[in-house]
């Protein structure tokens, strides 16, 4: 549900999409397109990216920030014999779970941090409820 609404955020319409190579009789999907690119959500949670001019599947990415990403370094992809357009997508894919990858080290990162800090309080807060039992005790 937060990848369709981050799709809405961005701008991207809402399609029905058949797949390449499906067949006649298969009903079209629910995505959503923005220019040359669509998505399909898959059952994992990915998305599975489309050409829609050249009618490629490129390959599927793991979020819909991945998917944007990928989308903004493919601005010149439609120029491209489809040959071209599965290298290039490829390396771009790759790029967008790279960048998504360090997002995800980076919050991480920010989070252990946080716990650190929170745990530091707690042994502060337990410290000095020692100290203070142990002035009770004596009062």
């Amino acid at each position: 549900m937060a990848g369709e609404q981050e799709f809405l955020a961005f701008g991207w319409d809402v399609v029905t999409l058949t797949l390449p190579g499906q067949a006649e009789d298969t009903p079209p999907r629910a995505g959503f397109r923005k220019g040359d690119f669509a998505v399909l959500p898959q059952d994992d949670g990915a998305w599975l990216v489309l050409a829609v001019p050249a009618n490629l599947v490129l390959g599927g990415l793991p979020s819909a920030s991945a998917v944007r990403r990928f989308v903004a370094k493919c601005v010149s992809f439609p120029a491209l014999p489809n040959g071209a357009i599965i290298g290039a997508a490829r390396q771009a894919m790759l790029q967008a779970v790279e960048e998504e990858l360090g997002l995800a080290r980076q919050a991480a990162d920010m989070l252990e941090a946080k716990i650190e800090d929170l745990m530091g309080s707690i042994d502060d807060i337990r410290a000095k409820a020692i100290l203070f039992s142990s002035d009770d005790d004596k009062g």
